[in-house]
Parts: C-alpha cells; sequence; structure tokens
C-alpha cells in the first residue's frame, strides 16, 4: 500500500484509512508492505507519511531520495520477518541490483545527516503548506475548474476537463516547459499536475512558479 498515492495523482486516504487497512492485516495474520519510495524522508511533511495514522508497517520499501541522488533503495523490517527467508546454503536467496553499493551508502549517509542537521522535515511540512496556500489562491482566481491537494512538498493540481489531445497534467507539462518549470503529468487520465519540488528549494522560486502555474492553468482550463 502507498500511504498517498503518488502517480495516481498525489491521491490522500481519509484520516484512518491507513490504520483500518493495518488492523485488518493483522486480524487476518498478514503482512502490511508500506511503499514508501515516494513519500519518504520528509516528502510529505514527516520522515514517513505512515507516521501520522499512529502505526508502524511490517515491511517498509524505500529508495528515491535515499541515495541523495544516487541509485539506492531498501526494504526495512523486524527480524522476525526477515527471518522468513532461510540461512542460504551457498546460493543467493534474495538479491537486488543496487544493493550495498559502496558510493550510494556514503551518499544516503550524507544524506540522512543533512535532512536531520536542516529540519528537512519541518521544512517540508511549513513550506509546501505556504505554496499550496498560495498557488489555490491563484488558481481559484485565474482556475477555477482546478483543485489543489497534497501534503507537504507533495502536491497535486486536478484538473476536471479532458481534451483529446489528453489530461490537464499532460498538457501542463508541455506548456510549463516554456516558463521553466518541469511538472509531471499524473493520475489515470493525465488529469493531474504533480509537483514534487526539492525539500531545499528557495521560497523565492517556490513563489515564483506561482504566477505562471495559475496562468498557464487558466489558459488551459478555458
Amino acid at each position: 500500500v502507498e500511504p498517498i498515492q503518488g502517480r495516481a495523482g498525489i491521491r490522500i486516504p481519509p484520516p484512518g484509512f491507513l490504520s483500518a487497512v493495518a488492523a485488518r492485516a493483522r486480524e487476518a495474520g498478514a503482512l502490511l508492505v508500506l511503499d514508501e519510495i515516494f513519500t519518504g524522508f520528509g516528502r510529505t511533511g514527516s520522515l514517513f507519511a505512515f507516521e501520522r495514522e499512529g502505526f508502524v508497517p511490517d515491511l517498509l520499501c524505500l529508495g528515491k531520495a535515499l541515495g541523495g541522488g544516487l541509485p539506492l533503495s531498501c526494504c526495512l523490517g523486524p527480524t522476525d520477518v526477515m527471518d522468513a527467508w532461510p540461512a542460504s546454503e551457498g546460493e543467493a536467496i534474495h538479491t537486488s541490483t543496487f544493493l550495498g553499493h559502496p558510493l550510494s551508502c556514503a551518499a544516503a549517509l550524507a544524506f540522512l545527516d543533512v535532512l536531520e542537521e536542516e529540519g528537512l522535515c519541518a521544512r517540508s511540512e511549513s513550506e509546501g503548506a505556504r505554496f499550496r496556500a498560495r498557488l489555490a489562491e491563484a488558481i481559484a482566481a485565474e482556475a477555477g475548474h482546478c483543485r489543489v491537494r497534497g501534503r507537504g512538498m507533495f502536491v497535486g493540481v486536478e484538473g476536471f476537463e479532458r481534451s483529446v489531445e489528453g489530461g490537464l497534467g499532460v498538457r501542463a507539462a508541455h506548456a510549463l516547459l516554456a516558463e521553466g518549470l518541469i511538472v509531471l503529468p499524473a493520475g489515470g487520465g493525465g488529469e493531474v499536475v504533480e509537483l514534487t519540488p526539492s525539500l531545499t528549494i528557495a521560497r523565492a522560486q517556490l513563489d515564483w512558479s506561482v504566477e505562471p502555474l495559475g496562468r498557464r492553468l487558466a489558459q488551459l482550463t478555458r
């Protein structure tokens, strides 16, 4: 389970949903595996998105930000879960393409230091809330057919109109390149403009992006 669906369009489940899934899984004797590859390490304003729900998953999949720009991923779990793999008798039981790469591991350790020392989780929460509020205000004034949602620096703008040229996110991705902005189309029909800026992005850069985003989205939804 993704605690917040990423490529599906920054879809946030209602409060209590994840903890209810965890309870159902444990009642059934199943493991709850959370995919926080996209949402982890401060992206949603907390170290991990699941922390807001007050439970701990049985397995946690991590990647992307973990490597500090280099390829690295991992799967975390307690000993009793990991011991489901028996001892090796000489043949690899489980492996990974980038498992334990020395340079990536060194980058990950440096990244984790910066994440803590610079308070990037808290910064994601505060700057993300400010950015979403400014963006929602600009869009309400210019592109009333859109809606802003998200958490921390995990932001989606959904358009309610489709065209033969693709959803709003698809068309916006092309239009916004001309403004110097890189966004992702997301959602089943490409109807969501996905914004995932760096947690270290300057406030001035976020503020600058609001005007072209509002203007272009207004043009595309008229």
